[in-house]
């Protein structure tokens, strides 16, 4: 299979998007549940081809959060290589495995909304916030919707007496002036909390 025949099927099926260096996102899943997108590619010799999805996702309570204390979604809860999810035929590549991959995709997807899943994860970015990238918008989700209205505000007032506290540039100031009010909602019981972690 053609790397081409690969795109025109998922552009077919699914919203794409041109990352402009050679790759394609297709956006698996944008609705109540949360959203995906993956990036698949074929991989191995012509004669023994296998195809494998990177993929990211977030659920809809996040996405929420993140749009209203950064102005977008801010990070990924969730990520998985193409090595995590490929298929390896012992035939040659057809559509009946690009189904075969979207299902497996979906299948991730709807397995990281679990409890089990979920609930490590964001103990852990709870927990800890000097890691780079991503990572700290996640962790400030989490304090929010953990009503933890003291540790955002300990970092407000550590910004605004100069002190990012190893916050990447990204992190803003603003983002604590508007997680904190959303914080006390979620500890006082106006808002639910989506997980208990």
């Amino acid at each position: 299979m053609k790397k081409a025949e690969m795109i025109k099927y998922f552009k077919e099926r699914f919203e794409a998007e041109y990352d402009g260096g050679g790759d394609w996102f297709f956006t698996f899943k944008n609705d109540v549940d949360g959203y995906m997108h993956i990036s698949p590619v074929i991989g191995g010799p012509t004669t023994n081809q296998n195809i494998g999805a990177s993929a990211v996702m977030n659920p809809r309570w996040f996405i929420d959060v993140a749009e209203e204390v950064f102005g977008r979604m801010g990070g990924y809860m969730f990520t998985t290589g193409n090595g995590n999810n490929r298929i390896r035929p012992d035939e040659p590549l057809n559509e009946t495995h690009l189904e075969a991959i979207a299902q497996q995709t979906f299948d991730w997807f709807y397995e990281c909304l679990s409890e089990e899943m979920m609930i490590p994860l964001l103990k852990r970015h709870y927990e800890i916030y000097e890691r780079p990238g991503g990572w700290q918008f996640i962790h400030i989700v989490c304090c929010v919707v953990k009503g933890d209205v003291s540790k955002l505000q300990s970092y407000l007032d550590a910004f605004i007496m100069g002190d990012r506290m190893e916050f990447i540039p990204l992190i803003k100031q603003e983002f604590f002036e508007k997680a904190i009010p959303l914080a006390q909602k979620y500890r006082s019981g106006e808002l639910p909390a989506p997980v208990e972690f």
